[in-house]
């Protein structure tokens, strides 16, 4: 169904489970009471054995492109990931690691590195579909840069996203972006949660909340969707899948994805996005940080946004890995016979 004038009053809203609202429905103040579950340390032994696992891919000659699971262990950190998924799963939905030590290592080794501890929370996957197998690299590409829709690709803005996978048939379950190089100045990165988010258009605008579970037109980024299959994909902003509220936004894909399908925005939907992203840029939501050299963050996309202040030219510019993730362990896994049961039920 597309979005209409009317869409307040005849579309329903789905219901919103009530499960775990402290851990989910969080505002800044709760997290700087729990600092706690926002970070996360490698030990010396995971240091050790990540040292061990450059050692072997260099005496073997391997890339980011070529190390496979097997090549490259560090069981100090696997006994960690369980406790690591449910912050992502179950609890605020994000945390920052500690550890890789930016300065030890040259950026092919921190890619490595990086790559390895994402795959052991999830499955990594492609990003593009000539270039990005395995990860993309953040950083401002000035005039190479050919697509407005790539904000992450420019030392712009970049107001609340998720990263919605467009090349696949499902977004990546979970995010990461680790720091290699710092910006000199600004380059804060900003999270809110759905729940949060949800909680507040229900007390302020409930006249509203019907259209932010409506279908939009996503424009899609020029890497990351296959050519034969059009250029936007269908998604609601907000919507319930397994008892779990997710979001899907970033209204710079949507605005001229609804003008590519020749559904123009309404006033209605206009006034809704207007209000949605004032909300998602209050201070008392959100969280704010500024990745450090050798930081990773780690974040559930399906359930937060996530963006990034403007940053400035720095000693050779701000750079980070961003990895995209599936989920191991809960759903259909990796089985392409459960994953396409999953997708058609």
């Amino acid at each position: 169904m597309q979005p209409s004038e009317n869409t307040s009053s005849i579309l329903p809203v789905p219901a919103v489970p009530d499960s775990d609202p402290e851990a989910r429905a969080w505002r800044q103040r709760d997290l700087m009471a729990d600092e706690s579950v926002l970070f996360y340390t490698l030990s010396s032994e995971a240091r050790k054995e990540i040292a061990d696992g450059i050692a072997f891919a260099e005496a073997n000659g391997l890339t980011v492109e070529t190390v496979e699971q097997q090549d490259f262990r560090i069981p100090s950190f696997a006994r960690d990931v369980p406790e690591l998924r449910e912050r992502l799963d179950t609890g605020r939905g994000f945390f920052v690691l500690r550890g890789i030590e930016a300065d030890c290592w040259t950026e092919a080794e921190a890619e490595i590195i990086s790559w390895v501890i994402c795959n052991y929370l999830g499955q990594p996957i492609r990003q593009g579909i000539g270039q990005d197998r395995r990860f993309f690299t953040v950083a401002d590409k000035g005039a190479a840069n050919t697509d407005p829709t790539r904000v992450g690709a420019s030392s712009k803005r970049s107001a609340k996203h998720s990263d919605n996978g467009c090349l696949e048939a499902r977004p990546p379950c979970y995010l990461a972006l680790y720091c290699y190089r710092s910006a000199a100045q600004g380059g804060d990165s900003t999270i809110i949660g759905a729940r949060s988010v949800y909680d507040v258009i229900k007390s302020e605008r409930p006249d509203l909340l019907p259209l932010y579970f409506d279908t939009y037109h996503f424009r899609s980024p020029q890497a990351h969707v296959w050519p034969s299959r059009g250029p936007t994909v269908q998604k609601p902003i907000l919507e319930v899948v397994h008892g779990e509220l997710r979001i899907h936004y970033a209204r710079i894909m949507i605005e001229p994805g609804m003008e590519m399908a020749g559904t123009p925005l309404s006033a209605l939907q206009r006034e809704a996005l207007d209000y949605l992203d004032e909300v998602l840029d209050r201070t008392e939501l959100n969280f704010r940080y500024v990745l450090q050299p050798g930081e990773c963050l780690v974040m559930n996309n399906l359930i937060a946004l996530h963006g990034r202040e403007a940053f400035g030219a720095g000693s050779g510019g701000r750079t980070l890995k961003r990895f995209w993730m599936w989920r191991r362990h809960i759903g259909p896994g990796l089985d392409p016979v459960k994953l396409d049961l999953e997708e058609m039920a």
